[in-house]
Parts: C-alpha cells; structure tokens; sequence
C-alpha cells in the first residue's frame, strides 16, 4: 500500500505518517526485506531440520550456533523449548546437496544428539510483517 493510503487508513496525513515510519524503522520495530523465493535461484529444496545437541549448555549451544550460522544453506535458526533444542530451515538445491549438508556439514558437530528432518513439500501460506489485529 502506498504512505498515502497508509495515512488514510490511520488517520494522519503524510508528514507525521512519514516521521513515524522514520521513528520504527530507526528503533527497528519495522524493517524491509527482500523474499527471494528458493525455487527461482535453483534452490529447490527446503526442510526443516529438528536438532537436539547431548547437552543444552551456553557453551554448547553457542558453539552450534556459531557453525550452522555460517551456513549459507541454512537460512532461519530457532533456539526452542520442546522435545528438541534448535529448529533450523534449510534450503539447497536437491536431496543430493541436502546430503552433502548433512553429513559433511552436520555429522562434524559432536554438539549434536540428534538431527530430525522435515521436507517441505509446499508453502501455501507465508505472511511477512502481519500482526494480528
């Protein structure tokens, strides 16, 4: 939507609209992205992967954390509580460079308990920047 359907639907006009966009994109309560979607680059395959590391430590989890995020394949990390520590998204070209993640990339972390993997047939529904009314 345009600042000035914007400002209608809230209820300013475009000058205050515009300085408070400014305010919530400085304190970081808004931001732009860019979706790029996977299948378009000749990525083609996503998953999400469950990962369960022998002990849940700040030191363990740190170390995991600080390996899988140099991953470019690796493209959402989520620390979770639950049956498992980390809920990681993945997306790579095919299962053979899924494999190759895993068991080059993956296989070298003795941080890890478990790994639980979950193929993403499709994605009907992805929302960016919704808060429930």
């Amino acid at each position: 939507m345009t600042n000035s359907e914007l400002a209608e639907r809230v209820g300013l006009t475009a000058a205050p609209l515009s300085r408070r966009l400014a305010r919530l994109y400085e304190t970081g309560v808004i931001r732009q992205v860019i979706a790029v979607d996977p299948a378009c680059v000749g990525l083609g395959f996503q998953a999400f992967i469950e990962i369960t590391l022998h002990h849940s430590t700040r030191h363990g989890s740190g170390r995991f954390v600080e390996h899988v995020r140099r991953l470019p394949e690796v493209v959402e990390i989520h620390a979770v509580a639950g049956g498992f520590d980390f809920l990681l998204k993945i997306s790579v070209r095919d299962m053979a460079d899924y494999k190759r993640l895993i068991w080059q990339e993956f296989d070298q972390l003795t941080d890890i308990k478990t790994i639980n993997s979950i193929m993403v047939f499709d994605s009907p529904k992805i929302v960016y920047g919704y808060l429930p009314e």
